[in-house]
């Protein structure tokens, strides 16, 4: 989601990129989980920024939640840097009260930063200028990953981690068993599949807001996880479509969660291979505003955001 607020020139001799050292952590309040003052030497750190009005930034949680739990030894912190309005006390206390509506659904440390300084410090200076966006600063306090919080994110967690990454869908498949000549062969293809029927569920929430006029954002992304063992492939994919509406007063968020689960036989015994994509969508739009924007990178993430009437500062 484009934010406006941050599309002022850098001078190209100040762009944060991978590589250089980690800005300093100045959140404003912790909003959930321990108190963070600094990003502790000799651990890895996942830095996302992300706001309350954002529906691509709610539909990441689910995943920010799962990378979160996958890796303890991780510490994976939303900053709340970029909400509306201009009396700080209620834009804490609109991110306070957005968390405690429903905690699990961000299950890792949420902070709020006021004045705005991380959001300059670390998005102006990395010339980002859409949420959700998040860094990955590594063991020696280097950024070594800035982008968006899907599957290419969880790769840039495991190297910084030093372990090995998850596969991608472009890398190339386990190969056969050698022929007669002594090469190898390709993976051969699956004999038969089995898809389980999906598995669905529908969360609703309704609380209240001090945003003014209507507005509707929708995000989508799906996430397809694939291992083979022994012979046997099994493909799993979760899509999360979350829809965030605002009308007379009141926040509705609907997040539909399907997951798809199949079973192949491979007829290559004795190998184990795993793969991981994602992909994301996001649009948002605002009542009584124009202008339009768009972004991608790569194929993994997309989104495209209308308005003008409202900024997040």
């Amino acid at each position: 989601m484009l934010i406006p607020a941050l599309l002022s020139c850098v001078a190209l001799g100040d762009v944060l990129v991978s590589g250089m050292p980690a800005p300093a952590f100045t959140a404003d309040a912790s909003i959930k989980g321990a108190e963070v003052k600094a990003l502790a030497s000799g651990k890895v750190h996942v830095v996302e920024f992300w706001a309350t009005w954002c529906g691509p930034c709610i539909g990441s949680m689910p995943h920010l939640t799962q990378l979160q739990k996958s890796n303890p030894d991780v510490m994976v912190i939303g900053v709340a840097g970029f909400e509306r309005g201009n009396d700080v006390a209620a834009k804490e206390k609109k991110v306070r009260d957005f968390i405690a509506a429903k905690p699990e659904r961000a299950d890792y440390t949420i902070v709020f930063d006021g004045d705005g300084t991380m959001a300059s410090e670390w998005m102006q200076a990395a010339r980002r200028n859409s949420i959700p966006t998040a860094f990955v600063v590594g063991m020696d306090g280097k950024i070594a990953y800035i982008g968006s919080p899907d599957a290419n994110l969880d790769a840039a967690v495991a190297k910084a981690k030093g372990v090995a990454a998850p596969r991608t869908a472009n890398q190339p498949m386990v190969a056969g068993p050698a022929d007669d000549s002594g090469n190898g062969k390709g993976a051969a293809p699956a004999k038969s599949v089995t898809v389980t029927a999906p598995e669905r569920t529908v969360e609703v929430t309704e609380e209240p807001t001090t945003e003014t006029g209507s507005s509707k954002s929708t995000s989508a992304s799906t996430e397809s996880k694939s291992t083979t063992v022994n012979g046997v492939s099994t493909t799993e994919t979760t899509t999360v479509e979350t829809v965030v509406e605002v009308r007379d007063g009141k926040r509705r968020t609907t997040v539909t969660r399907t997951v798809t689960r199949s079973n192949g036989e491979n007829p290559v015994p004795g190998k184990a291979s795993s793969s991981a994509s994602g992909s994301a969508s996001g649009r948002a739009s605002s009542g009584g505003s124009s202008g339009s924007s768009s972004s991608s990178s790569s194929g993994s993430s997309s989104g495209s955001s209308t308005g003008s009437g409202n900024t997040p500062r």
